[in-house]
């Protein structure tokens, strides 16, 4: 079983999220101010995986420790890389963030 959480900067986390819970984050993510601009969510199998976005839209993706900076081009793009790391499709988000 896959574990998984969502945290937004700002300290509110909860555990074992969908889909309906990232479109939730983006929304709450356009009010929050530039300090606490920002949610994370992580998925947990043999490694921790996460991706995080600010409010300017940057992300980041965390694979095994390996960082990678990334401009999604809008809001749909990052709800589609949260729905592949979800669906525990790293290898397709590697590939699309390099």
């Amino acid at each position: 079983m896959t574990e998984n959480y969502i945290q937004y900067a700002g300290g509110y986390q909860k555990d074992n999220i969908d889909e309906k819970n990232i479109i939730q984050a983006i929304s709450d993510l356009q009010l929050m101010d530039e300090e606490h601009g920002a949610f994370w969510v992580s998925v947990i199998t043999d490694d921790e995986n996460v991706i995080e976005v600010n409010k300017d839209l940057s992300l980041m993706v965390i694979f095994a420790g390996k960082q990678t900076k990334y401009q999604p081009k809008d809001w749909n793009e990052v709800i589609e890389l949260y729905k592949l790391l979800l669906a525990g499709e790293s290898d397709i988000i590697l590939e699309r963030v390099k």
